[in-house]
C-alpha cells in the first residue's frame, strides 16, 4: 500500500497520516488477517508506547474511510486486513486459517435477495467454512482416519 496515496485519502476525509496510522498500515502490509493484539505487537516494534486502545481507534478510523476491512465470524475475535478490493473468505474450521477468494456473481445474488425483501444500501460478504487441505489430511474430526 502506497503511503502517499493513503495520506491523500486520509486528508480528503479530514484525517492526517499519523505515525500510529502509518505503523498500523505497515503491520497490515503483508495482506494477512491480523487480530488487534497481533497488530499491537507489530506496531510496538516501531512505537513501544502505543496502547491497544490506540490500535482499536486507529483501526476504526481506517475502516471508516475504507483503508482496512474487518472479518469476524462465529464469535471469534475480529481480524483486520488492508485489502481494499471486494472479496470473500474461506475459513478453516480446524486451524482458523483465513484465505481471500473472489466469487463472481455473489453481488448479484445479494442484490436480488435484498430487493425481494425491500432492502437497499446493502453490503454483503460470503464466508465458506470447511477444513483446509492441510487439516483435511489429518486424522480426527471429519478427516480420514
Amino acid at each position: 500500500m502506497d503511503l502517499k496515496t493513503v495520506d491523500a485519502g486520509l486528508l480528503q476525509s479530514r484525517y492526517r497520516l499519523t505515525k500510529q496510522r502509518a505503523a498500523v498500515l505497515r503491520a497490515l502490509g503483508d495482506g494477512g488477517h491480523l487480530s488487534a493484539e497481533t497488530i499491537l505487537e507489530k506496531v510496538r516494534a516501531e512505537l513501544p508506547t502505543v496502547s491497544l486502545g490506540t490500535i482499536y481507534r486507529t483501526l476504526d478510523i481506517l475502516r471508516a474511510i475504507g483503508l482496512v476491512q474487518v472479518f469476524s465470524f462465529g464469535g471469534s475475535a475480529a481480524r483486520y486486513e488492508a485489502s481494499l478490493d471486494k472479496h470473500h473468505h474461506l475459513l478453516c474450521s480446524t486451524c482458523r486459517a483465513l484465505e481471500n477468494v473472489q466469487a463472481d456473481g455473489v453481488g448479484e445474488i445479494a442484490a436480488q435477495i435484498a430487493a425481494a425483501k425491500g432492502f437497499s444500501d446493502i453490503d454483503y460478504g460470503l464466508t465458506i467454512v470447511g477444513r483446509c487441505e492441510s487439516c483435511g489430511r489429518k486424522p480426527g474430526k471429519n478427516g480420514a482416519s
